[in-house]
């Protein structure tokens, strides 16, 4: 009988890519998050009266 052929391994190079474009997603999208997180803070804050709109905003 003839030995099973041994699967490819992807070389370092394709891994290591992989790996960066995952830590690129999860950076875009935790800041993403941020971002959204920030507005709902500072729209709270304006209702509440804690900070008052103006012209310029400081806060983004």
């Amino acid at each position: 009988m003839k030995p099973e052929p041994k699967k490819k391994l992807p070389n370092k190079k394709v891994i290591s890519s992989a790996k960066f474009e995952a830590k690129e997603q999860f950076t875009k999208s935790a800041l993403e998050n941020l971002k959204t997180e920030k507005e709902r803070l500072v729209n709270s804050l304006k209702k509440s009266g804690e900070i008052k709109e103006s012209k310029k905003n400081k806060f983004t």
